[in-house]
């Protein structure tokens, strides 16, 4: 069995919020973002391309080949380095999925890596239809959330962005708010084609944004699948911010094969407040309450916390942990051996939110006050809930050691110097211990 094989170049297709499509979500690690590209260098895009001819776009060949003579690619490198430090990967978590292994790509695989779309189709689709969205997450940018428009300009001295389409110009309204065109692509009579084509086909889609919540295409989508009586076919799987969770909806989960809704919450009360700005714990707090109750009520519902680890709560991580075991209340949230207590990934970026770019010292601290927790979670949890936590706790602070970004250290002291003064808020008092970085 190839160690790099991974059966998404074969059964999956990914779209950028901008309708670029890419080779997962993942790939965006490397200075292209994955992006699959013509021979010229122009990005296939989902409102304007076939997107079976980008399956057999040259990068997604490459990959191909390498995967099946067990090379890595530049864009595996996120799935590298987390399986190096003892983090579960993508392609780890795709590999339990699918029943296809590297036979069975073998079969369909031709020598110049390309395959037969209709003997091939894709099954699994990333869809993220637009940018729209309510927070400004620390850790995101205007690609992925439209109100990131005005404080990333006012930062960067300049109205406008790179993509990976090219640059982005954003525009005054009349209203004088910065707008944009740019990530629109969904309204594509092309791209609801190419999909209503494959939906027999289709067998898993995840949904993310912006907030897909508010994208009105999310619910259209689902729309289409009850009515041509696929959805009992599809798992979907979500990852939303919970900042709300309509009734309509979860009316139309219920029609679905399976629901998998991943909560990106990292962390309770102010620390959750302070990364994903403008959100409120009590909120998300109530909704993920309204979740939970779902999924004791409907057997297709699963969910989890989908925790972000950045510079801004490695210290918070292993009292959330705590919290989430003794005082959360959900019996359904994270129920499952494969998701116990919580699911977490490490931010790889913007770097300034890597939590390897933390100084050697507080590297250090952080390592003494995990193995303080270590012996909490002795006298408090069950022992495979110690295992697990302590599991977490390893990968995380591995990763942080694996390598030095210190040199983007003033990157992050300046943004959030920046983002403390705009937004009213003061990492001194929500991550104390790295007060030491902002006393000047």
């Amino acid at each position: 069995m190839s160690k790099t094989f991974c059966p998404i170049p074969w059964n999956f297709q990914a779209v950028r919020n901008n309708g670029d499509i890419r080779v997962c979500c993942q790939a965006n690690v490397t200075e292209n973002q994955g992006v699959v590209r013509h021979k010229d260098g122009t990005p296939y895009n989902a409102g304007k391309h076939s997107m079976a001819q980008a399956r057999n776009a040259p990068l997604m060949k490459i990959m191909r080949k390498n995967m099946l003579n067990g090379v890595w690619s530049d864009e595996c490198t996120r799935c590298r380095q987390e399986e190096e430090v003892g983090l579960n990967s993508r392609r780890q978590y795709e590999m339990q999925q699918w029943k296809y292994d590297i036979k069975d790509a073998q079969r369909v695989t031709k020598e110049d890596g390309s395959i037969d779309t209709e003997e091939a189709p894709a099954v699994y689709y990333d869809l993220r239809f637009g940018n729209l969205c309510n927070l400004q997450c620390r850790m995101c940018g205007p690609t992925d959330s439209h109100t990131w428009y005005e404080q990333w300009s006012e930062y960067h001295k300049e109205e406008g962005f790179k993509d990976t389409h090219g640059y982005v110009k954003l525009n005054r309204n009349a209203k004088g708010r910065l707008e944009t065109n740019d990530y629109n692509w969904h309204g594509s009579k092309s791209f609801w084609n190419n999909i209503e084509k494959n939906l027999d086909n289709i067998r898993h889609v995840y949904m993310a944004g912006g907030e897909p919540m508010m994208i009105e295409r999310h619910y259209e989508f689902l729309e289409k699948c009850i009515k041509k009586d696929v959805a009992q076919n599809i798992l979907l799987e979500y990852n939303t911010n919970m900042t709300m969770l309509p009734d309509r909806v979860m009316e139309a989960w219920k029609s679905f094969k399976e629901v998998r809704i991943g909560a990106s919450i990292d962390g309770y009360g102010d620390v959750l407040n302070y990364q994903r700005f403008p959100i409120r714990w009590e909120q998300a707090k109530k909704n993920l309450d309204k979740l939970d109750l779902f999924a004791q009520e409907n057997k297709n519902i699963m969910c989890w916390i989908a925790f972000t680890v950045t510079i801004n709560n490695v210290f918070h991580l292993p009292e959330f942990i705590k919290w989430k075991v003794s005082s959360s209340g959900w019996k359904k949230i994270n129920s499952t051996l494969r998701r116990p207590i919580i699911t977490h990934h490490v931010a790889h970026g913007p770097k300034r939110m890597n939590i390897k770019i933390l100084p050697p010292k507080i590297k250090e601290d952080l390592e003494k006050y995990y193995e303080s927790w270590k012996n909490v979670y002795k006298g408090e949890f069950d022992e495979l809930r110690q295992e697990k936590a302590c599991k977490i706790l390893d990968s995380v602070l591995q990763f942080a050691k694996s390598e030095d970004y210190s040199d983007s250290l003033q990157s992050f002291v300046n943004f959030t110097k920046y983002l403390d003064k705009t937004r009213k808020q003061d990492i001194r008092k929500v991550v104390p211990r790295l007060k030491e970085l902002f006393n000047d």
